[in-house]
């Protein structure tokens, strides 16, 4: 009933109808009525449809009613994004109405709607359909003889009722609200994280705060310690790898080492490449403990210096880890790959290897660099290494002809001490050690990928769609504004891979604000490929360890390709329950990425509290209208409040500008000088203040620092994409 009444209701012709005339115009008997009213009272409740004064049923759109998912990181005002819309409206504090961050709401847009921005681009929340918070995590503290919560997720006053005698004030812990609609907000305690003056608990708030498990259950830890981990009868019975030189590159502190490689030169000139991953499938079996945790858990997480695992430590780190010297369990994916960097031939087979050697991304970059002692030191896989680093230079060229993107966006990495407070924020600098790794691992995922897509079978694939046009024409028209005249009408990858490759240093944000008008890449049952890579066909195989997905497409290929198990009769429910994992992985892979930004704002504002009161040089990363924001060359970003610009401005969103009416026009890239006057680790935020020659009234030239905080240098990407 509810579909024919949606039809009746989204047909172009619809005219607005009571009751009695729907009930006419579906031709309903009378032993229907109570269908048709409990079908209208549901829609009703799903704000589908509103009832008007004149009781006749209209679409919420008519009155400027839509839906939408709110985000409020600043007590002050949110902005909702919603599928009717290109861009996200605002919303000012009185407008809130209740709502908290993430929540499914109802709004209604008042002002004229701008596809391109602007300053009527507002809404007020009506309703609030789905509850994102129904956890919050935060302090203790008592007042009046009562226990109330701190906590990040919201503003509002949060009381907590039947608090225990073994929790005290300053007590971390995890709480559940029992009433949204009580002012206070009432919760109850549902477990302790630790007290406010523990080494790290400021991120284990923040992880907490997201549903990571910070324990794993008795259940998987026991499974776990009940693995028979005697491989030696498994490993004999598999087929041996073709090459022998194999070795692991990470970072310095990676423990979860799920890669290694290796390669050969072929006579016909041709590349032999082994890209050897470790056997997860083999210890996590199907709707076993371990795989329910993983599959609730989505993903590792990697939080400044320390990793919530996606598996407990004795799989992530010592079965499953590829150490040297040790042998293990892997699916091989090997490849011959020729001078275009096409794979001509390929090979997928369970296997078991001994790795050489735990390289270091450093080591590999110094032995590159021509580093004597290094390479002394590693001397048995010295050319190897050079032959690596030539395959890398054909696939990447083989990848940038057919159009994939390479943003290579600034990013930054805290330093933290044995504390857990931040010593220096470094700019990570991809070395030629990483890109090779990544090279490698992106030709063995598309491999695999493309094997199961030309078999027709049940996969599961990471797409990344076409970019949303209406943003990317939003971007075409400030790059222009900006000088930039490369990007032509009609835009494909290959033309926005020309243009990042022009784009000044000085410019560098413009890479960051492409990559936003970007689709974000997800997991899904169906192949529509990879737009920013420029595949037809693209899967994650290479990191089983720390993802779920990779752990899904390791069974599918020992289900298909080892054990030959491909009965048609079972594609619908394989399509289906390939499809429910896609979207789990998808929503923790956010929420992973997000709880990493978080932890990392708050360390980055933690840092920035020994550097109030001094001046730095920085670029202005953003503009809205209610400030600018400047980041500094080492990826740390403030905001300069649009009440601390003396004057009147207009904000204007095609040019990405605060035009001064008596004052002076900042716009998206300037360059300024900024003074640090806030930097609060308890609400992650930094404020900036320009610093004007007072002589002149204008903005002060460059100061005698170079924007370098202490500690600024170049670090290390923590893990590999």
């Amino acid at each position: 009933m509810k579909e024919r009444l949606l039809e009746i209701f989204y047909a172009p012709d619809y005219q607005p109808k009571n009751f009695e005339e729907l009930f006419e115009f579906l031709g309903l008997d009378e032993s229907e009525k109570d269908d048709l009213e409990k079908a209208l009272s549901e829609l009703l409740d799903e704000y589908e449809i509103l009832l008007s004064r004149k009781k006749r049923y209209i679409l919420p759109r008519a009155v400027n009613i839509y839906k939408g998912q709110i985000s409020i990181k600043n007590p002050d005002f949110g902005f909702i994004t919603a599928p009717d819309f290109e861009r996200d409206f605002y919303v000012a504090k009185r407008d809130l109405n209740g709502a908290m961050d993430r929540d499914l709401v109802v709004f209604q847009a008042f002002g004229e709607y701008n596809a391109n921005g602007g300053l009527n681009q507002e809404a007020r929340v009506l309703d609030i359909l789905k509850r994102n918070l129904t956890t919050l995590v935060g302090e203790l503290y008592r007042k009046k003889g009562r226990f109330y919560l701190k906590t990040r997720s919201t503003d509002r006053l949060v009381r907590v009722v039947g608090v225990g005698e073994d929790l005290e004030e300053g007590d971390v812990v995890k709480c559940e609200i029992i009433d949204y609609d009580r002012d206070p907000i009432e919760s109850k305690v549902i477990e302790k994280i630790g007290f406010k003056n523990d080494i790290g608990v400021d991120i284990l708030e923040i992880a907490a705060s997201f549903n990571f498990p910070l324990k794993f259950s008795e259940e998987a830890l026991k499974e776990a310690e009940n693995l028979d981990q005697d491989i030696a009868k498994e490993a004999a019975s598999r087929r041996k790898p073709t090459l022998s030189n194999i070795i692991t590159i990470d970072g310095e502190d990676a423990k979860d080492l799920d890669d290694a490689v290796a390669i050969r030169k072929l006579e016909n000139g041709n590349y032999l490449l082994g890209v050897y991953i470790a056997d997860v499938s083999h210890y996590v079996r199907e709707n076993g403990a371990l795989d329910r945790e993983a599959y609730q858990r989505g993903t590792s997480v990697y939080l400044v210096n320390r990793v919530i695992p996606m598996l407990p430590p004795l799989l992530s780190n010592n079965l499953c880890s590829l150490n040297p010297g040790v042998e293990k369990l892997v699916i091989a994916c090997e490849m011959e790959i020729n001078r275009a960097g096409e794979v001509v031939n390929s090979e997928i087979f369970p296997s078991a290897i001994v790795s050489r050697h735990r390289m270091t991304y450093t080591n590999v970059n110094k032995i590159l660099d021509g580093d004597k002692e290094t390479i002394e030191r590693y001397r048995d896989i010295y050319e190897d290494l050079l032959l690596m680093h030539e395959l890398k230079k054909v696939l990447n060229r083989m990848r940038m002809e057919r159009g994939a993107l390479d943003f290579d966006v600034p990013e930054g990495k805290v330093i933290v001490d044995s504390e857990g407070k931040p010593v220096a924020v470094e700019k990570i600098v991809r070395g030629e050690g990483e890109r090779i790794i990544e090279e490698f691992m992106l030709i063995a995922n598309e491999t695999v990928a493309q094997r199961i897509y030309h078999m027709d079978l049940p996969f599961i694939y990471r797409i990344h769609e076409e970019p949303n046009q209406v943003k990317l024409e939003n971007f075409k028209l400030l790059a222009r504004n900006l000088g930039y005249q490369t990007l032509k009408r009609k835009v494909n990858s290959r033309q926005l891979q020309d243009f990042l490759d022009v784009i000044k240093d000085e410019d560098a944000f413009l890479k960051t604000l492409l990559l936003r008008s970007m689709a974000k890449a997800v997991y899904s049952e169906r192949n529509v490929g990879h737009y920013g890579l420029a595949s037809s066909c693209y899967t994650h195989f290479t990191s089983p360890i720390r993802r779920y997905p990779d752990l899904i497409v390791h069974r599918l290929l020992r289900k298909y390709l080892f054990a030959c198990e491909i009965d048609a009769k079972e594609f619908p429910y394989l399509q289906g329950r390939i499809g429910d994992i896609a979207e789990q992985a998808s929503k923790k892979e956010r929420d992973a990425m997000e709880c990493e930004y978080q932890v990392e704002d708050m360390k980055k504002a933690e840092y920035m509290e020994d550097f109030i009161g001094e001046t730095f040089e920085g670029v202005i990363s953003g503009v809205t209208k209610f400030g600018l924001f400047v980041l500094l060359p080492n990826t740390v970003e403030g905001l300069i409040h649009i009440r601390k610009l003396p004057g009147r401005y207009v904000f204007d969103a095609a040019s990405q500008s605060l035009i001064g009416i008596g004052a002076p026009t900042y716009r998206l890239g300037d360059k300024v000088t900024v003074v640090v006057t806030k930097a609060d680790k308890k609400t992650s935020e930094i404020d900036f203040d320009l610093v004007y020659n007072n002589k002149e009234g204008r903005k002060k030239g460059p100061s005698k620092k170079d924007g370098r905080v202490k500690g600024h240098g170049e670090g290390k990407r923590r893990r590999k994409k």
